[in-house]
């Protein structure tokens, strides 16, 4: 994140590079990334004649090459975004047009001094074997915008908030962290509501946060497996019912209910394996709270019975995805019947 952070004060002082490559998917920083390069690289009279944007699954490169290398009009620069660049990559797209990469590879090494070419690339990582992926690591300015660690999202999350005048009081940060599941993007978006709301006290409250930012399916469907652990039938049941007359799907539910119980059968894994809980979050890149409730919940349960209760799960998402069972019914048999089996194993 520190990258990032040095290219957009090198952007704010209009210090740009000829060409960037964005590897990763985090939106927040994508969008950030963006706005700044248009905002201090174009005057704002001049931006629908000397900004333009080329998909890679749908334009050519050289489209956009061509852009980049014809003259500003009514300004001292031209920006050209390339979207979807899949030829930095091993992936193939159905109905691409075809790419002249020695005309990338020319341009890569005598890019127009006026121009500023920005692949966006929203991938894992990028096919280092390929010659014109190595040209662009060696003459373009590569920032990393993949998601960072939870650590790294709550550090940056309290600067931004510091550096605005405002405070979380206590528990309301963790409460804010879990309302928004610790996604970067998401958490932004709320925080803008949250600044707006305590703009006279400055200060951000659990309450404030229960008013204004709504629970996530996922953050629902966790409150779910926590009461399912418990074995609280009713309860369970209760607030499944509650889902349903939110118009979620049983599908839905039952995927992000494999999801969490895989959650804690790999953090029982690897406690067994010595980990600590530090080391697990970073195993498994998950933000460091869950990894805590996760071992607070698993003391109870043996292995076996949480792999029983995987198992499960994913042979009921395969029957209701196939129409063998009722989908409806499905998520209170498994309730009943994990409820069931826990006492029996404890």
């Amino acid at each position: 994140m520190k990258n990032i952070q040095n290219e957009l004060a090198n952007m704010r002082n209009e210090n740009f590079s000829s060409i960037y490559v964005v590897l990763g998917e985090e939106r927040y920083f994508i969008e950030r990334i963006r706005e700044t390069i248009i905002k201090y690289a174009l005057e704002e009279d001049s931006i629908d004649l000397n900004f333009s944007s080329f998909d890679m699954e749908e334009n050519t490169i050289n489209d956009a090459l061509f852009e980049a290398a014809s003259f500003p009009f009514f300004g001292d620069r031209k920006v050209v975004f390339v979207e979807n660049p899949f030829f930095l990559t091993g992936q193939k797209v159905k109905g691409a047009p075809e790419h002249n990469l020695e005309e990338l590879e020319e341009y890569i090494q005598y890019p127009a001094e006026f121009a500023i070419l920005v692949f966006f690339a929203p991938y894992e990582k990028l096919d280092r074997r390929k010659k014109i992926t190595k040209s662009l690591e060696k003459n373009a300015q590569m920032i990393d915008v993949s998601s960072p660690y939870p650590n790294e999202v709550n550090r940056y999350l309290k600067e931004v908030v510091k550096e605005k005048g405002y405070q979380f009081t206590d528990g309301a940060f963790q409460l804010f962290t879990e309302r928004t599941d610790a996604n970067l993007t998401q958490m932004m978006h709320e925080l803008d509501k949250l600044f707006l709301y305590h703009m006279d006290s400055k200060k951000i409250t659990k309450d404030s946060i229960r008013q204004l930012v709504p629970k996530s399916l996922e953050q629902n469907v966790f409150e779910l497996n926590t009461l399912v652990l418990n074995r609280q039938v009713e309860a369970s049941i209760e607030a499944y019912q509650d889902l349903l007359v939110q118009k979620e799907e049983p599908i839905k539910i039952v995927a992000l209910l494999i999801s969490q119980f895989r959650l804690l059968l790999q953090v029982k894994i690897l406690q067994k394996q010595g980990y600590a809980q530090g080391d697990i979050a970073k195993v498994l890149k998950v933000h460091p709270y869950r990894v805590k409730l996760a071992l607070q919940n698993i003391r109870k349960y043996e292995q076996k019975l949480l792999s029983e209760a995987l198992d499960y799960l994913i042979d009921a998402d395969y029957k209701m995805k196939t129409g063998q069972i009722d989908q409806e019914l499905q998520v209170e048999l498994f309730i009943m019947r994990f409820a069931q089996q826990s006492k029996v194993s404890i």
